[in-house]
């Protein structure tokens, strides 16, 4: 009986699925449970394994069971869904975490190391982030682009931090041990790898030995390649040069390129500490040979590794190595000299899967397929590893015994593993394997076993002018092993420097070229130099923040290291690529930290209130409206009726039927408010007549206007257009907009910042409330409105007194103003204006000029007025979202408890929505601050890539109006805007 599902979107790491996948497995009557994301590999495992697996994505959750009985399947279903809800509800009681590495930053230590462990095609996205951020990173990941790396480790470089990986599978810092760390004692030993499991087993025999390390910095296997050009390998050599726990250093590498090895040869040769290398390749010192150079080097005995060697005659038969660790791998081919070996932590095997340290299933398939000769293979012990690798293996290694296979275990651990190295190596011994803790030695055991000579072990160098380490009785090299300044022909040759070259105090030049950049010692002259420039995170206490695989942030949290969790979830479908190239622009940063700037520190005023003929580009017969623009075809209700009464007030039609006739025939130029420096509530109708409120920036020098605010009920921003609606535009236009004309001359400028940042203190939010900023308003206004018309004077005041939205206009004109301040900075992705038209919901952003980029405006969710109900709801419309653009409305809903529940939410709902909007903005507002957060500042400055990046899109606060034209306002509530207009800007900003 199979079941087999695909939900497409769902998401969880492959850690996790993996362990539901035993736990389904481990249940009675379940033959076989595959519970994994839907990647190519895993959709052909599960072919393989007999399933008809429907056409997925590497973003859908592919579900694959089998059972021996309908009840089985059936009881096993039930478990997944509990096991997943589970999961779920976890994740929903820890929805206050992160969902950002920059978030996280706000509450970690400033040196905290980022360890990303997301899939692949996400890495670098997240690894970016951390480095424009100031922290150094290890990236776990693989499947990462060289180019990507490259530009990742240049802009690290510029930073002052340094890019661990992608594929680095080991970092020790100050003690913490990151990824598949051993628990190592501390040391003066420093270690520079390109390599994960190398640096392991390196750092396993010296804790064997008696001898620890300083730390341990992974720089990524392809790091010594020629693509990428020892970046990271010979900034981390600098950076423990300068640090003072570290006396010895040792560089660990798969084979590197000729030529990167060969200018890490001179890199060495000026190192003022002594450096020994463990570079891999044909006639160079295995791994096991270098940490006895090591030993030798700090005066340290070097013992007899511990093994459990069996009694089986060599018999011949071909060799097979199955391995979990790369560098080990790759040693023990080079030792073996034949057999065919497989690096199951290859990027080909991890696609959507766990790396083999965590999940060995497919090794597992391949040692039972193996039925004669000798089998080799790793088993890596430490932080984040299988807990109990050799229960996983043993039924295997014994059945393979059975068919009369040899099987020699490389095991790598020490004696303060949480899996308990002698307990490990005990099993594995009574399940029929040899087992040795020296790689080097299980590779030669291995190849004698299948008759084949193994390659001797080569003698390591020490190298560098500096003077041998500080240990107890330190010996110099002896004759028999090379100088400081006299690598070994098993080294690369290091050139003596000459006149012309830097100093040991000065980087170097001749690194080799990356693709489409500089040498790496260019870039590091032209900023200013790296050498003699320690890593924050050396010096500090531990400190880290995770974001990918769970079960690495568990092994932070067992190793009692400050740790900041992020929840973090894959973008949206689609952008993985387009992200990548965003976040790679070298514009971003100082195009958003300007922008942003800008936004904030506008100073909005009220100047004026003048008449929209007077002040815009509006002749006669032309109209603004709300939102991105729009044709009256595809016009909504209460866009149409507004446009109507437009036409009724300007005299241009003499009923309802002949305005839509000539709105219909083409007769009337439509066009975007925001496009005139202008910013209209709901439809946003702006006709010559009407009088406008001129706000003024006095920071940045723009100008933005808005029309004087109607009321509530049937109105006409609504969509009305009776008579009662055309009667009040007229006294608006006739009483109240002259008369305030004539009071902003007696007030003079009114700063609309200052009345704003104290509404937010007094309960506004200053989209759907604006009470105590409208009484605020008037305060100031009310003495100049009696002397400036005395006659009018009530008048006025009994209107405004019966309209709590009377400030909401003047807020809207401040957002417009300050917005645009931030408008036209190249490379920036943030937004500037978000607008509905009652159709489309539309952004612009600030690289990206006047472009619009839409999808379709959405239903807001909220409370209707009387009889009304969702049926009788147009889709969003408005320009009012310049509030939320700045940081107000919805963004603010914190400070405003006492409209929530207008808006359909409670208390926590409001603080929900505001918190979760720090994480889609690039700052927090100075002057508005949320009494209630601890006057935090209001999350400000909305960026496309973060909203990608998190699917947590904008909240807006609004007000409903009815679908039917002349209907009015029936309701307010909650909507957010449609992800395509994001994505589309994130798309546009990748090819600009």
């Amino acid at each position: 009986m199979n079941l087999v599902e695909i939900r497409p979107g769902v998401y969880h790491d492959s850690v996790s699925l993996m362990r539901v996948s035993q736990a389904l497995t481990g249940r009675p009557g379940v033959e076989l449970a595959i519970v994994a994301m839907a990647t190519a590999l895993n959709v052909e495992l599960a072919a393989d394994a007999g399933f008809d697996v429907p056409a997925a994505t590497a973003g859908d959750l592919l579900v694959a069971i089998r059972a021996t009985t309908d009840a089985d399947l059936h009881d096993a279903a039930a478990d997944l869904e509990r096991q997943l809800s589970a999961r779920t509800e976890t994740r929903g009681r820890e929805e206050a975490l992160p969902r950002t590495i920059r978030a996280a930053a706000r509450l970690a230590d400033p040196s905290a190391v980022v360890l990303v462990s997301v899939p692949g095609e996400h890495a670098f996205t997240e690894a970016m982030e951390a480095v424009d951020g100031g922290h150094s990173v290890m990236i776990f990941s693989d499947n990462v682009p060289v180019a990507r790396e490259v530009a990742l480790k240049d802009l690290a470089r510029e930073r002052g931090v340094l890019v661990m990986g992608p594929d680095c599978g080991t970092a020790i810092v100050g003690g913490a041990g990151l990824g598949f760390a051993n628990v190592v004692r501390p040391g003066r030993v420093g270690v520079v790898a390109a390599s994960g499991t190398g640096a392991q087993q390196l750092t396993a025999l010296l804790d064997l030995a008696g001898v620890g390390v300083s730390h341990v910095l992974g720089v990524g296997g392809r790091d010594l390649g020629a693509e990428v050009g020892g970046r990271s390998t010979l900034q981390a050599l600098d950076a423990l040069n300068a640090d003072p726990a570290t006396e010895l250093i040792v560089v660990v590498s798969k084979p590197p390129s000729p030529e990167v090895a060969a200018h890490l040869g001179e890199a060495i040769a000026r190192s003022p500490k002594p450096v020994i290398t463990a570079l891999l390749g044909e006639g160079r010192p295995d791994l096991t040979t270098a940490a006895e150079s090591v030993l030798r080097a700090v005066g340290a005995e070097i013992p007899v590794w511990p093994s459990r060697p069996g009694d089986t005659e060599p018999g011949g038969g071909p060799l097979r190595g199955l391995y979990s660790g790369g560098t080990l791998c790759t040693e023990a081919r080079l030792i073996a000299g034949t057999g065919e070996f497989t690096d199951f932590g290859d990027d080909e095997y991890t696609v959507g899967r766990a790396h083999p340290m965590i999940d060995p299933a497919l090794r597992l398939e391949a040692l039972d397929a193996v039925t004669e000769g000798v089998v080799l293979l790793d088993v890596v012990l430490g932080h984040g590893s299988d807990p109990d690798p050799a229960g996983s293996l043993s039924a295997a290694i014994a059945a393979a015994k059975s068919r009369g296979v040899a099987v020699v275990v490389a095991l790598v651990g020490t004696e303060g593993d949480p899996q308990n190295l002698q307990a490990q190596a005990a099993r594995l011994f009574e399940s029929g394997a040899e087992v040795y803790t020296s790689n080097a030695q299980a590779a030669r055991r291995a190849a004698t076993l299948a008759g084949a000579a193994p390659a001797a072990p080569e003698a390591a160098a020490t190298t560098g002018t500096g003077t041998s380490p500080a240990e107890p009785n330190a010996p110099e090299p002896s004759a028999a092993e090379p100088s400081a300044t006299e690598p070994t022909a098993a080294e690369p040759t290091a050139a003596e420097p000459t006149a012309a070259e830097p100093t040991a105090a000065e980087p170097t030049a001749a690194e080799p070229t990356a693709a489409g950049a500089g040498t790496a010692g260019e870039a590091s002259v032209s900023q200013g130099g790296w050498v003699g420039r320690p890593l924050a995170m050396l010096s500090a206490e531990p400190s880290v923040i995770s974001v990918g695989a769970s079960i690495l942030a568990e092994a932070i949290d067992q190793q009692a290291v400050a740790h900041t969790p992020v929840d973090w979830r894959p973008p949206v479908q689609g952008v993985a690529a387009d992200l990548a190239a965003v976040m790679a622009d070298p514009r971003r940063k100082a195009a958003n930290e300007k922008a942003v700037a800008r936004l904030l520190s506008a100073r909005p005023h009220l100047v004026g209130v003048k008449r929209a003929g007077d002040v815009l580009d509006l002749p006669k017969g032309t109209f603004f409206h709300a939102g991105p623009p729009i044709e009256w075809e595809r016009a909504s209700g209460p866009m149409r009726g507004a446009l109507i009464g437009g036409m009724l007030f300007e005299g241009l039609a003499a009923d309802a039927e002949e305005a839509e006739r000539k709105l219909a025939g083409g007769e009337v130029t439509l066009d975007s408010c925001h496009h005139h420096r202008t910013v209209g509530p709901m439809a946003g109708v702006v006709s010559p007549s009407m009088w406008m409120l001129e706000v003024h920036d006095a920071e940045n020098g723009g100008t933005a206007y808005c029309s004087l605010n109607e009321g509530l009920g049937k109105v006409l921003r609504y969509g009305a257009y009776g008579p009662e609606v055309i009667e009040r535009l007229r006294w608006m236009g006739e009483v109240l907009g002259p008369a305030l004309a004539e009071v902003m001359k007696v007030v003079g400028p009114l700063d609309l910042r200052n009345l704003i940042a104290q509404a937010l203190q007094m309960g506004d939010e200053l989209h759907n409330r604006n009470r105590a900023a409208t009484s605020l308003m008037v305060r100031e206004l009310a003495p100049a409105i009696v002397d400036a018309v005395p006659s009018r004077a009530a008048e006025i005041l009994r209107f405004v007194n019966g309209n709590d939205h009377f400030f909401l206009n003047a807020g809207m004109a401040a957002g417009k103003v300050s917005a645009d301040a931030a408008r036209n900075v190249a490379g920036s992705s943030m937004v500037v204006a978000m607008a509905r038209n009652g159709t489309d919901f539309g952004i612009q952003v600030s690289g990206l000029g006047d472009r619009w980029f839409t999808g379709p405006a959405g239903v807001p969710d909220g409370l209707y007025l009387g009889a009304y109900g969702p049926g009788d709801a147009n889709p969003d419309i408005g320009d009012s979202t310049i509030t939320e653009t700045v940081g107000l409305g919805g963004f603010s809903m914190a400070a405003a408890p006492a409209i929530v529940r207008f808006v359909g939410g409670d208390v926590a709902d409001a603080v929900a929505a505001t918190t979760a909007m720090y994480e889609i903005t690039l700052a927090e507002h100075p002057v508005y601050q949320i009494p209630g957060l601890g006057f935090r500042g209001t999350p400000a400055g909305i960026d496309v890539t973060l909203v990608t990046r998190t699917s947590v899109l904008p909240v807006v606060n609004t007000g409903i109006a009815g679908r039917v034209a002349g209907t009015g306002q029936v309701g307010a509530g909650l909507v957010s805007p449609p992800m395509e207009a994001f994505t589309a800007a994130l798309a546009a900003l990748a090819r600009v």
